[in-house]
């Protein structure tokens, strides 16, 4: 059931400008303050990164959350307006609603076995192991293997279910003889090929006929019974029973509902997950379902909210059109388990909507901290009739440059943060001036690097070597 709930996000995730900024030497606005498209040549072409567009957009957007945090703050403006901060919170509160939801209808689902605990398990929906390694390594000589393949049959000549476990003590494997070489419970993909082919031929209570060789050596194989497992499997089968029902409520209601991508929607998809923002107000749809649609702009507002370290944006621009197809569809079931929750009318309470509201001023505090911005730090540097501003945006332009240059610490913005200023104040990317920044990006690294070749040290030369001897002196 988790896999279909909407994540509750509280990491970054950067988000690209709707607007583009008109000036063509200018990668990027933010307020008042601007990003050269040298600025960010010299930032990108100085770096290790790759010399790609999409590189490019992720600095710029970096820069962009930075400054416009820094606008918030100068304007003393802590965004706790509840409308603002409902919207900030969006995956928040649908997280929340469609848990509840969830909780509600699923009642019962893991009662709902599609047969006995032994017949699914007999049947190989799990299985379970002990076995006992004779360890092999790599490159191992033909002698080698012959002799733990040797050792391996012995060993399996004195087998039986009775008195495996206790056979597990001559096994290679570290802690076999604590757990009677037990593998536990597992599933089909879980083990080595080679292994889990072994172990399906057996049948439920056999020992392996012969052993059974992998990378890690030879294998003697005992197929755990039921009798011995079945408080194991017992709580995996309910498990299973939810995934299964699950399954089967969300076909239903992608069914019910006449889910149909358009035609381009693989395409529109990995576009907006090179530019989200870029998509911000485009109402073109790219899946309908009955009563509705989803469109670039609300997919756009999906993968932004992913946090960076789920790398679904890089992922999903280089997915086959397979897997995008699949994760496409997976939104889609998100927004109709959401219009499923509001029939249900599954609601934040008054608590919980606090208890975000009180994370999210933290977080809004904390950024300005961080970042060196805080409202009282701008008081307390400012003459009077001082533009706070761009002193606010100085400070950013300071630490930038320091992190670009490992002299300072990564600062988070949590996507409801940068959610709610771009929200509220002007910025834009420059799309055209990014394609100048990769090529101004190229020759700032062609001059690092050829600086960086001058000022290797020069290789010696090899000493030369001694003349032969002549041949009357050879012995």
């Amino acid at each position: 059931m988790k896999s279909y709930r909407l994540s509750v996000l509280a990491a970054v995730a950067f988000a690209v400008a709707c607007g583009a900024a008109s000036n063509p030497d200018v990668a990027a606005t933010a307020g008042n303050q601007q990003l050269s498209v040298t600025r960010l040549a010299e930032v990108l072409g100085t770096s290790q990164a790759p010399l790609e567009k999409d590189v490019a957009r992720s600095i710029a957007e970096l820069w962009v959350n930075y400054q416009l945090v820094a606008v918030a703050a100068a304007k003393g403006d802590s965004l706790n307006d509840p409308k603002v901060m409902q919207d900030a919170l969006w995956s928040n509160l649908d997280n929340i609603r469609v848990k509840k939801f969830y909780d509600n209808v699923s009642k019962g689902w893991a009662e709902q076995s599609p047969g006995s605990d032994e017949e699914r398990y007999n049947g190989g929906e799990a299985m379970a192991a002990r076995h006992i390694l004779i360890k092999t390594e790599q490159g191992a000589t033909p002698e080698q293997l012959a002799a733990a393949k040797a050792k391996a049959e012995g060993i399996l000549k004195q087998a039986t279910p009775a008195n495996f476990a206790s056979l597990a003590a001559r096994s290679d494997e570290p802690g076999a003889k604590e757990r009677g070489g037990d593998l536990g419970i597992f599933g089909k993909g879980m083990m080595v090929p080679e292994f889990e082919k072994c172990v399906v031929a057996l049948k439920v209570g056999e020992i392996s006929k012969d052993v059974c060789q992998t990378s890690f050596g030879f294998h003697v194989i005992y197929r755990s019974p039921f009798a011995e497992v079945k408080d194991k499997f017992a709580p995996i089968a309910k498990q299973r029973n939810v995934a299964i029902a699950e399954s089967t409520y969300l076909a239903k209601l992608e069914t019910g509902n006449e889910v149909k991508l358009e035609s381009n929607a693989m395409i529109t998809a990995k576009a907006i997950a090179k530019n989200p923002m870029g998509y911000a107000k485009n109402n073109d749809a790219i899946a309908t379902y009955k009563g509705g649609k989803l469109t670039a702009s609300r997919f756009a507002e999906w993968i932004a909210a992913y946090p960076p370290s789920s790398q679904i944006r890089p992922q999903l621009a280089q997915a086959p059109d397979t897997l995008v197809e699949k994760f496409v569809k997976q939104i889609v079931r998100n927004e109709l388990v959401l219009k499923q929750a509001d029939s249900a009318k599954a609601q934040v309470d008054t608590a919980e909507m606090s208890n975000l509201f009180l994370n999210f001023k933290n977080a809004v505090t904390q950024t300005w901290t961080q970042l060196g911005v805080e409202p009282a730090a701008l008081v307390d540097s400012t003459k009077a009739g001082a533009d706070k501003e761009k002193i606010a945006g100085a400070k950013i332009e300071e630490f930038f440059g320091k992190l670009v240059k490992n002299e300072a610490p990564f600062v988070d913005v949590p996507y409801p943060v940068a959610r709610a200023v771009q929200k509220k104040y002007s910025f834009g990317i420059n799309e055209v001036a990014l394609d100048k920044v990769i090529e101004k990006a190229k020759a700032v690294r062609a001059t690092a690097d050829s600086l960086k070749a001058k000022q290797a040290p020069a290789t010696p030369p090899a000493p030369a070597a001694p003349a032969p001897a002549p041949d009357s002196v050879k012995k």
